[in-house]
């Protein structure tokens, strides 16, 4: 039950829960000894079940190089939290996973503090710091700085100088696009995006009087809502103008009868921006190209993902982009430097934009500046991409290069493998082993040749005939570059406002359950505990971890590390 309440619901549904169950099997011996409300099932789970879950997640990262995923947060409290997802290859799943290490507490919001929380998390959880092999992070100063950021403290401060910073390629993408519209596309065009959700979003009134013009234009069938736009997201208008384009005669006529009938200075504004086909041809353009910027961003949003596809879909993007104005005889490559200078003189900017241009008739002169405008943000966002992602293409390309395809090639370049193994910290005599089984891999015969996560698995698990594994390091080398935080983490939704007075401990105990029976692939109903965990059920060890404000606490370092120290803080 403590596993159920932890991974479903709320701790005060125990309370009724709890005697529900005594009440239904009143008539058995057992149902009517079982008492556990709300204080001991917030005891049991985090005393008992909690630590039992991490020591499982800390075994199994066992003595595997490991990446982090690190965000701050601020709760209703104002209190600071550092989240950390752990990224590992897993010997029990055979495969990369990510999962939840725990939500630290904050002394201060600088590099130095946030770096001594990392380090001194990772000590207390029992996992070796000098494994730590990657971090990935938003664009923030604090995390990136290059003279005091975490990333650098890390590695000077802390000898942790062969660490990989990883930034966040969804948080670069949606930077680059908001920094490429600041001086080409029009604000009217964000305005009237904006505007047209908040016009229908405070009235009913208004939804069901266009409603009922919807249907009666569309033979009955119902408008799609317009979808609102998030003012620190610049990409989360593309749905939004996927909407509003489909709805346009719709909407416009519905500002042209509610400004007269209402005499709405807004619904004035919004019909006579309905009314200039200049901001269709704008939203047109927009469409097109930030469907493409989403699609990269789902392919690192996805858990799902090939992780040595995503160096191809980053560059295609780039690529893609760039294309639309770029001189088909230009020898630019539009990764290593801006493309200003080789433009074409006509540029085309896409089926849609060009169809919609040539239906609308615009006067010469209007049509000349909206493709001036937008030629300059399409020149202005694959500058923006190419400035911001090289650290991130350069990872990419690491992981690349652990293709199975090609890993099994027969003509394979020795200079790649062996500075990817130096960039990693591997000795010269390590080196010298990645090299020669770099060499060598492809002379064995290999079951698992098209996925490449399963194809590392197979070669980690491989045996000679004396017993020995003669891949041992290269597949070491591929499975710590696979291990790199090359996308988001999913996390679940556990405090919120109606939560808001959850302590840090539970928090962190309730998303090691989630996490843990999640990564065990089991619901609460099928886990089968350990006989030495159950037995500290309703005993007096599950109540003595009253005093730890967090789990984190260094008595977790006898739970991760004696098997023969009880399962409790």
């Amino acid at each position: 039950m403590a596993l159920a309440i932890a991974e479903h619901c709320s701790m005060l549904a125990c309370d009724h829960i709890g005697e529900a169950c005594r009440a239904a099997f009143s008539d058995s011996t057992a149902a009517t000894h079982f008492k556990m409300h709300r204080t001991k099932c917030t005891e049991m789970i985090n005393g008992v079940l909690a630590p039992y879950f991490l020591k499982k997640l800390v075994a199994d990262v066992g003595d595997q190089r490991f990446s982090l995923l690190l965000d701050e947060s601020t709760d209703i409290s104002v209190s600071k939290y550092l989240g950390v997802v752990i990224r590992y290859f897993s010997d029990t799943k055979q495969t990369v996973v990510s999962t939840f290490l725990g939500l630290v507490e904050l002394e201060g919001g600088d590099a130095r503090s946030i770096a001594c929380a990392v380090v001194g998390f990772l000590v207390k959880c029992g996992l070796k710091k000098e494994k730590l092999l990657g971090i990935g992070t938003d664009n923030a100063s604090v995390m990136t700085g290059v003279n005091n950021g975490v990333h650098k403290v890390l590695k000077e401060e802390y000898g942790l100088k062969d660490l990989v910073l990883i930034r966040c390629v969804c948080h670069s993408l949606q930077l680059a696009v908001s920094h490429a519209s600041n001086d080409t596309i029009p604000r009217s065009v964000e305005y009237l995006v904006r505007e047209t959700y908040n016009w229908f979003s405070v009235s009913p009134k208004r939804r069901e009087a266009y409603k009922a013009i919807y249907e009666t234009i569309n033979c009955g069938e119902k408008p799609l809502q317009i979808t609102k736009v998030c003012a620190t997201r610049w990409l989360s208008i593309e749905p939004a103008v996927s909407r509003i384009l489909d709805q346009w005669e719709e909407l416009r006529l519905h500002f042209s009868v509610t400004k007269s009938s209402e005499h709405c200075y807004m619904a004035e504004v919004l019909y006579s921006m309905y009314s200039d086909p200049q901001n269709i041809l704008y939203l047109t353009f927009l469409k097109s190209v930030l469907g493409e910027v989403q699609l990269a961003i789902k392919a690192f949003e996805g858990e799902q993902v090939d992780p040595l596809k995503l160096l191809e879909s980053l560059v295609s993007l780039i690529k893609s982009v760039s294309s639309r104005v770029l001189n088909p005889l230009a020898k630019t490559d539009v990764l290593k430097g801006p493309i200003d200078g080789d433009i074409s003189p006509k540029p085309y900017l896409g089926y849609l934009f060009e169809s919609k241009a040539a239906e609308l008739h615009l006067v010469p002169e209007h049509e000349i500046n909206v493709r001036k405008r937008c030629v300059a943000f399409t020149i202005s966002l694959t500058n923006e991409l190419r400035v911001r992602l090289p650290d991130n293409i350069e990872a990419l390309q690491y992981m690349s290069v652990f293709n199975v395809e090609e890993t099994l090639k027969h003509n394979k370049s020795p200079g790649e493998i062996g500075k990817i193994a130096k960039l990693l910290g591997y000795s010269p005599a390590d080196i010298d082993k990645i090299v020669q089984q770099w060499h060598a891999i492809h002379l064995s015969k290999w079951n698992e040749t098209k996925n490449t996560m399963s194809f590392w698995s197979e070669i980690m698990k491989f045996r000679d005939a004396a017993d020995i594994n003669p891949f041992q390091e290269l597949a070491m080398a591929a499975v710590s570059v696979l291990s790199l935080p090359h996308s988001n983490a999913e996390m679940s939704v556990v405090k919120s406002k109606l939560r808001n007075r959850m302590s840090l401990q539970t928090l962190n105990s309730i998303l090691y359950i989630r996490y843990g029976l999640k990564l065990s692939g089991e619901a609460c109903y099928e886990h089968q505990l350990p006989d030495n965990v159950l037995q500290l059920f309703g005993t007096s060890a599950a109540y003595s971890f009253k005093s730890a404000p967090s789990v984190a606490e260094p008595a977790i370092e006898s739970l991760v590390q004696n098997d023969d120290e009880p399962l409790f803080l």
